[in-house]
């Protein structure tokens, strides 16, 4: 049973690098063995299916060695976690939208502050580490896909100097932000990071706001304690599906779709 562990566990964890810090934080005061990954944020550019494929390569791995369980420091993230399936062991991921709420703590915290400030741009000390692509990721983005990220001196060739300002305007993915903020999970105790976000508003005239993060679900994830609310414990022959309730996914059996 995978609700809560006692014994010391053997785990894989394959994470987006954005939690790096505070996972490493929280493996330290865990008894339990981790062998860690960390894969690189750009791969949420990539289509679901090209971020599952990604991350699918680790878990087939992972599977080759005797881990009591794999975990995922992932969220939904794009929906890349629909059509997963578990083969040769248990496969566990926290049920929420995406890196925000685990960061925060919980998607109900994560619900409301988006609800009560639409158009915000959120910043961590993983999401300012990590914001350049690899090129091997560039070449294979949704950005290069439908040329959002082409250099000014092409689009100017391409397009002529007079639409560089249309151009630029309408492939501005920020355009509809008006608030950034900035989530603390205790790990910027200079605040060099919150600074530089605050200077990042500054310049684009936005609000700027401070939210205390936690590294609760996080810490939860590596001692083993899964609560069934928070926590997808996806069992080998099994498939994540989504779910219309507020679990957000759910695993069948993958001989239920057949």
């Amino acid at each position: 049973k995978f609700t809560r562990c006692w014994a010391k566990m053997n785990f894989k964890l394959i994470s987006c690098e954005v939690f790096k810090h505070e996972l490493l934080h929280c493996i330290n005061k865990s008894n339990n063995n981790i062998d860690t990954e960390f894969i690189a944020k750009g791969i949420h550019d990539l289509n679901s299916k090209g971020m599952q494929n990604r991350i699918v390569k680790s878990i087939q791995k992972a599977d080759q060695k005797r881990f009591d369980a794999i975990l995922l420091g992932y969220g939904l993230c794009n929906t890349w976690i629909y059509g997963l399936v578990a083969h040769k062991t248990p496969l566990i991921v926290p049920r929420i939208h995406d890196c925000i709420g685990v960061l925060l703590g919980s998607k109900q915290k994560y619900l409301d502050y988006y609800f009560e400030n639409p158009g915000t741009y959120y910043q961590s000390v993983g999401w300012m580490e990590n914001t350049e692509n690899k090129p091997i990721i560039k070449k294979r983005s949704l950005q290069r896909l439908y040329g959002m990220d082409m250099p000014q001196d092409e689009l100017k060739a391409q397009f002529g100097e007079e639409n560089l300002d249309y151009l630029n305007n309408a492939m501005d993915q920020t355009k509809h932000y008006s608030n950034m903020a900035f989530i603390d999970t205790g790990l910027d105790s200079q605040h060099n990071y919150q600074k530089k976000a605050m200077a990042k508003a500054e310049i684009k005239n936005w609000s700027f706001d401070v939210l205390k993060g936690s590294k609760k679900l996080l810490q939860q994830l590596i001692n083993g304690n899964w609560s069934e609310s928070e926590f997808l414990i996806i069992k080998p022959g099994e498939v994540v599906k989504q779910s219309i309730d507020k679990d957000l996914i759910k695993a069948l059996p993958v001989s239920n779709l057949i």
